[in-house]
Parts: structure tokens; sequence; C-alpha cells
């Protein structure tokens, strides 16, 4: 060939790299990092280097063009196959597939060395090729059962092989030692036959792709509402204990359990982030709103002296600054954040301190910096560790326990609050995270002084202190009076079974009674309604109210119920 031949020859290898390197970056953008997406690539590339080595080592190295590019064709066969049969998710097996590739090899030695003869090379290596693709169609036949895209990814593949046969009989047509573009049917039949074979294997591939993903997804949704809900179970076990403990407990074990109840609200908070995130709502969103920082400050005690006892080690609080008595910004995520940078500290110092400090720095008017740093005299972090310490699912103590998210998660938050976090950390002197906000400060009358402490670690924080999950509260107290509802109930027995149900706190037997069908009837759904409201909050205390308010009333307007 000249050198115009060579060039027009080499624009088939090309193609067929682009469309390798193409399945490459899907397969390196995967989630998963789907085998079947690195075989195709892989088998594309292969097959692009024996073309290219059939064309360019053309006349000379004639041994090593026959063995070089026989070898790459039979290469990109099998992973090809390999890739069909891994979509499927059907087993591979290598006895049938390695002893076709060598049975293969061996004839195209022999008709190299022993007898030289070019066409039963071409038809022992189509043979070969042809046989791997009916085993892998054979393994990977679950795919005639797939979604539409599979369907046609698999038939697409069958057509593909079954045009081997053809092609091979034009063999016999095409000139004597020709290489690359000679116009021969043979050519355009090999031609037609590969462009529109990966034209529609590709699309059919990007579709089965996205379809999978959609279905993987959809399972993942099914699972997390599943799982929210095998969550709220246990809480709402937890809240219906502490509604019978309450009655008989005395005054130190109130606040003990008053402690419990708004870990409690904040638990159900999260799972409520779950199911934000299975709606696709923008994770840890920020919702700023006037906050108190005087019962906010008083639970992070609270926490803070609870897991510090748990490590030997003692917790205290400073307050270096004046603060504003309220602030403007999100008091869930914030407490989320330094939840978890305390959590971290606590974990990481026994036997000794972790300390909280509070400061605010001069500002312009209505406004405040306020610092939150969280200081521990743990081992301190490694200099080489601490570029990567932010980042999801970084361990580097494989000893404690947690799963590397605490202060990526609070990094994110301080971001979307328009704050930073900072870290200062030496090895064996313990470390330092510092929080730093700007925020709107309000009502300046109200401030907390410099030195402020809570009046005891233990007493309980003011309930507009604890996260509202969307307005809605769980617990044993209910702010809603019963008398304050005027519904249609249902027979009395059925009321008398749901006020037990509440007061053990059993959610899925309350939910089993609101499928009763009696309960279906028109005049009992504001009822219905309310029961559902409360116990999406698992708010059993009001549903017990709800339950014993038996009797037929005039249905107020659901604006009631809130």
């Amino acid at each position: 060939m000249d050198s115009s031949d060579t060039l027009l020859a080499l624009s088939h290898p090309l193609v067929v790299f682009l469309i390798g390197f193409a399945v490459l970056a899907l397969w390196r953008g995967d989630a998963q990092r789907s085998l079947y997406l690195l075989c195709f690539g892989v088998s594309y590339l292969a097959y692009g280097l024996g073309v290219t080595a059939q064309i360019v080592m053309v006349p000379g190295n004639h041994a090593l063009n026959v063995m070089f590019s026989g070898l790459m064709y039979m290469l990109a066969a099998m992973f090809f196959a390999r890739g069909l049969i891994e979509l499927s998710g059907s087993r591979y097996r290598y006895a049938a597939p390695i002893a076709i590739v060598v049975a293969a090899l061996a004839c195209r030695v022999y008709f190299l060395l022993v007898e030289e003869d070019g066409l039963m090379r071409s038809y022992c290596l189509h043979a070969a090729i042809f046989l791997l693709f009916i085993h892998s169609a054979y393994v990977a036949r679950s795919l005639r059962k797939g979604v539409l895209a599979e369907k046609i990814t698999f038939y697409a593949f069958i057509l593909f092989t079954l045009s081997t046969p053809p092609r091979v009989l034009l063999m016999m047509f095409r000139p004597a030692g020709s290489y690359g573009v000679d116009h021969s049917a043979y050519w355009v039949a090999t031609q037609v036959s590969i462009y529109a074979f990966a034209m529609v294997f590709g699309l059919a591939l990007i579709i089965a792709i996205i379809q999978r993903y959609h279905r993987a997804q959809q399972a993942s949704d099914e699972n997390l509402s599943i799982i929210s809900h095998d969550l709220r179970a246990p809480l709402a076990t937890i809240a219906g204990s502490l509604h019978m403990l309450q009655k008989t407990a005395t005054p130190e074990q109130l606040v003990h359990m008053e402690a419990i109840e708004r870990n409690t609200r904040y638990q159900n908070s999260l799972i409520n982030d779950i199911l934000a995130g299975k709606q696709d709502i923008e994770p840890l969103e920020v919702n700023p709103e006037p906050m108190r920082l005087e019962p906010f400050l008083t639970e992070l005690c609270l926490h803070g002296n609870t897991w510090c006892a748990q490590q030997n080690s003692g917790f205290s609080l400073a307050v270096l600054a004046p603060l504003p008595g309220q602030i403007v910004s999100d008091e869930r995520r914030l407490k989320q954040a330094l939840l978890n940078l305390l959590s971290n500290a606590a974990l990481a110092t026994r036997d000794g301190q972790v300390q909280l400090h509070v400061k605010c720095l001069p500002e312009e008017p209505g406004w405040a910096r306020i610092h939150f740093e969280v200081h521990d005299t743990g081992p301190g972090i490694d200099p080489n560790h601490q570029p990567y310490l932010f980042d999801a699912y970084q361990r580097f103590d494989l000893q404690r326990p947690g799963t590397g998210l605490g202060l990526h998660i609070a990094q994110r938050i301080a971001n979307n609050l328009g704050g930073m976090l900072e870290l200062d950390s030496e090895p064996g002197k313990g470390s330092r995270f510092s929080l730093i906000l700007r925020v709107r400060a309000c009502d300046e009358e109200a401030s907390l002084p410099e030195g402020w402490q809570p009046c005891s670690p233990l007493i309980p924080t003011a309930r507009d202190a604890v996260p509202e999950m969307e307005g809605r509260s769980i617990g044993i107290h209910s702010s809603i009076q019963p008398a304050a509802f005027q519904y249609d109930t249902p027979p009395e027995e059925l009321c008398r079974q749901l006020a037990s149900h509440a007061r053990e706190g059993r959610y899925s037997d309350v939910e089993d009674w609101l499928r009763l069908p009696v309960l279906k009837e028109q005049r009992y759904q504001a009822f219905r309604s309310a029961i559902r409201g409360a116990l999406d909050a698992m708010d059993f205390a009001k549903i017990e109210s709800l339950a014993q308010c038996t009797g037929p009333r005039p249905t107020r307007s659901p604006e009631h119920e809130a």
C-alpha cells in the first residue's frame, strides 16, 4: 500500500480506539466500576492494536505481523465475550475460552511456519472467534429476559456473530496479499457489520446502564424506606417506655429521661435526613432561623459530659467573651457539626480533658463572629494525615469506632453555613478544631457574660432548644391538649386497643390499627389523619390522649390538627 492507502486504512483502527477509550471513560465514571465495561473497553483497544499492527507491519515482519495481530484479535474476542457474560451476571468459566484460543493460535503457527497458507490462517481465526462468541452467547442467555435494552444488546451480538460465516465465505474473493482498504466484498461486509454492530450495541449498552442505574436507585429507595421504618420502631419503643417510666420517676431520673428524649428527637431528625436524601433533597441543607445560645450550649455540655465520662475524661465549657443571647443560624445543623467534633474529641481522649471554648469577636453592628473551639488532650494527629482528615471515609486509627464521615460532615455543614472549620494539632499535644461563623446577632440585652456556665450539666434544656422535625415533635410530652381536638372517634373497644398500643409504644401495632377496614369510613378520616400525624412524629402521648377522647363529636377544620 502507498502512504495514502495506509492513512486511509488507519482511520478504521483510529475509530476503534476512540470507541474503546469512550467505553473506558464510562467505566472510570461508574461508581461501581462494572467489570463488563472494562472488558468491552479493553476488547476494542486490543482489536485496534491488531488492525494497526496488520497495516503497519506490511510487508516487513511478516511472521511477527501474523502472530501479534492474531493474538490481539483473539484477546479482543475473549474480552468481549467476557464482558457480555459479566453484563448478564452469569459466572465466567475459563476452560472453554482458553482451549479455543490455544487451538486457534496453534493452527495459526502451523499455517505460518509449517505450511504457509494465509487463507487457512484467516479461516482458523474467524472460526475461533465464532466459537468464542457462540459460547458467551449461550452463557449470557439470561439477557433475553432482561430489560428491553439488554435484549437489544444480546440480539445485536447474536446477529454480529451469525454474520461471521458469510464474511468468511467472501474471503476467497479477496485479492491475495491484501491488507487494509481493498474495497473487496469481504472488506465492505466487514466494515458494515463492525460499525453497525458497534453503533447498535453501544447505544443499547448505554441505555441498559441507565436502566440498571434507575432500577438500583429504586431498590435503594425501597431499602431506605424499610430501614427508616425499622429505625423508627426502636425509637418508638424508647419513647413509649419513657412515657411509662416518667409516672414513677424521681426528679433526678426525670432529668436523665429528658436527655434521652432529646436524643431520641435528634435521632429521628437524622432519619428524616435519610429520607430527604432519598427524595433528592440537597443533603445537609441549612435553614437559618433565630436560635438561643444558652439552651444550645447547655445541651452541648450535656452531650460532652456524657461522652467524656465514658472515657474517664473531664469536660468543661469556657465562654471567653460575651455572647449574644440569640443568633440567626441553623440550630440543628450547627449542633450536628459540633456534636461530631465533641464525639471525635471524646473518643480520642482517655483519662484526659476535652474543652469547648466559645468566644465572640467584634463585628459591625448586628453581626457577630463566633468561634466554637473543641480542645482535647488526646494523642494529636500526624501532620501527614492532616491534609486528608476532612475527606469522606478517612480513618487513620482503625482501633476507634466510626465510618470516617464525622469531620467530613462537619466541614460541609460549616461551608453551608458560610463559615470555616480549621484544625490545629501536634502529635502528643492534642488537637483543636475551630468552627468559625459570621452570623446575625439578636437580643443583645440577654447576652451571655464572659465565664458563663450552665447551672448544671444535667439540667434539661428548654424545649425550644430541641430540634423539631419539620414542626413536629416526638417524645413523652404532648403540647396539644386533647380538648382542642373534636373528632368522630371509632368504637370504644377500638379506641381502648389504640390507647394500649400507644401506652406501650408499639409503633407497628398502631400502624396495623390504622389499616382496619372500619377506619376507612369517611366520618373517621379526620381522626385517622390526626393519629397518622402523631405516629409519624412518634408522639405516643398524643395518640393515647386522642384514643381516650371517645364519642361522636363534630369534626373541626384540619388546621386545628397542627
